[in-house]
């Protein structure tokens, strides 16, 4: 008889668990919804909710994490998804958060690793699926990429899929080769940067490229990827036509720019010279930006210094770096970080911290390229009073900026550096924070960045600004 209370109050305990699980669970479900609809703030709340309500539980530590990544708060980020996986090491979204966090710091070796880990462990979900396909080479990744895009939902992901489908057809009709391979000797060069003033006299800088033999004026653009061409040049340059693609970039016009992935068998910059260069090349032909972009991640294969004053950018080879090499590599730690900063990486972006005035600690892309420093219409409206300006023309790749507001004069400070700028344009950036899944707060232009030498060092996700003056 007496072991009858205990028994019931085992029971209520049983009750209390599974309605405070179910309760978690129906949370982290209506945050995980929020975050998907980019909205960022409910989502925060609902994961301090299941927190709260469950201190213990790994996936309540997981969305919290995926939360504070999309936030660009990358080191609370990591705590939250380590710490689920100490509570649950089979925790499959764990180790995938886990995985994004070393490979936007350039710990390229051990993404791979975590990103396997999260596959095997839930080999269903198809965005840990889609991660871990992109990670790999050959035909095992067309296979993986062919795999995922039967098992994606296509009414909520068809701009997502239509990509992957252009990216299958590309990497099939490459048929294996190697691209955009160094064909010259791996060595310190210097090469002239050339500066550009276009017809509406904005300026830039910019290096000749030499495509098949035809020589190009490209504008050399840290927040670019890789090489970008109007259809005049390619065709000038007899570039290989391999399959349409779509080309992303600022701008509202509903449908993007239409284009092709090309080939080009030699493109040579200064001494540098690329065998079998991919070059993609747009239908529509370029305003006010000469032939076209080259991103400096072109030369992600050196240590590439833009010295603006000298009008010159070096090549410099990276200490221990074979270029013949495809292994996977984790950043080198520096006895030295004197003068450095580190960098966050999302594809060709460059992301520093940076404060606006006295404002929190946001992310700006690294964007040679820019005309002028962009912040967003969220971190503007924190720190300045806004006006609309419909007569402040922005355009990208993507056509005309819609809805531009000018801020009065601010500081933007970064990489202990404080810098006056005279107002700044400003615009909704959520398309390009949800396309790289991390909040981008501004952009910084060639007007501030042009007052330092910029030393970028890609492998090792790390970046020096010397200041030379005006």
């Amino acid at each position: 008889m007496k072991e009858a209370p205990f028994r019931l109050l085992i029971a209520f305990a049983c009750v209390t668990c599974a309605w405070t699980g179910e309760a978690v669970e129906n949370t982290l479900a209506l945050g995980r919804k929020a975050l998907a609809n980019e909205g960022v703030t409910t989502a925060w709340k609902l994961s301090q909710k299941a927190l709260a309500d469950a201190p213990d539980s790994a996936a309540a530590h997981e969305f919290a994490g995926e939360v504070l990544f999309r936030r660009g708060d990358f080191a609370h980020a990591e705590t939250e998804f380590k710490q689920s996986t100490k509570l649950d090491p089979n925790f499959a979204r764990a180790w995938w958060g886990l995985a994004r966090i070393a490979a936007c710091t350039s710990m390229d070796k051990t993404a791979d690793q975590y990103f396997q880990r999260a596959h095997e462990l839930d080999p269903k979900d198809p965005q840990l699926f889609l991660a871990w396909a992109n990670r790999l080479k050959g035909a095992e990744h067309i296979d993986a990429l062919e795999t995922y895009a039967s098992m994606a939902d296509p009414n909520r992901e068809q701009k997502e899929l239509d990509g992957i489908r252009q990216h299958i057809r590309l990497d099939k009709s490459l048929r294996g080769r190697k691209i955009t391979s160094l064909a010259s000797a791996y060595e310190k060069t210097e090469i002239p940067l050339l500066a550009l003033v276009s017809s509406n006299h904005t300026r830039s800088y910019g290096v000749e490229v030499d495509i098949n033999g035809k020589k190009l004026k490209l504008v050399l653009d840290t927040g670019a990827g890789g090489i970008v061409i109007q259809r005049s040049a390619a065709e000038r340059a007899g570039v290989e036509r391999l399959t349409d693609v779509n080309l992303n970039g600022f701008g509202d016009n509903a449908k993007l720019r239409s284009g092709y992935a090309g080939l080009a068998a030699r493109v040579g910059i200064g001494s540098v010279q690329f065998q079998d260069a991919l070059i993609n090349v747009s239908n529509q032909e370029f305003v006010d930006i000469e032939d076209g972009l080259i991103g400096t991640d072109v030369f992600s294969q050196f240590i590439v210094t833009m010295d603006f004053a000298a009008r010159t950018l070096r090549l410099e080879p990276l200490p221990g770096y074979h270029p013949e090499s495809e292994e996977s590599l984790d950043a080198t730690p520096r006895a030295d970080m004197q003068g450095w900063t580190r960098f966050f990486q999302f594809g060709h972006m460059l992301l520093i911290p940076t404060r606006v005035g006295e404002s929190r600690e946001a992310l700006f892309v690294i964007d040679t390229g820019a005309a002028r420093t962009l912040i967003s219409y969220d971190m503007a409206a924190e720190v300045s009073k806004l006006d609309r300006n419909d007569k402040l023309g922005l355009r990208g790749i993507n056509g005309q900026v819609a809805d531009v507001y000018q801020t009065g004069n601010l500081y933007l400070q970064f990489a202990g550096f404080r810098q006056k700028s005279l107002g700044m344009t400003s615009f909704d950036m959520w398309p390009q924070s949800r396309g790289i899944g991390t909040e981008i707060s501004g952009f910084l232009g060639l007007p501030v960045l042009s007052l330092f030498t910029i030393t970028i060092d890609y492998r090792d996700g790390i970046i020096k600004f010397d200041y030379q003056g005006p």
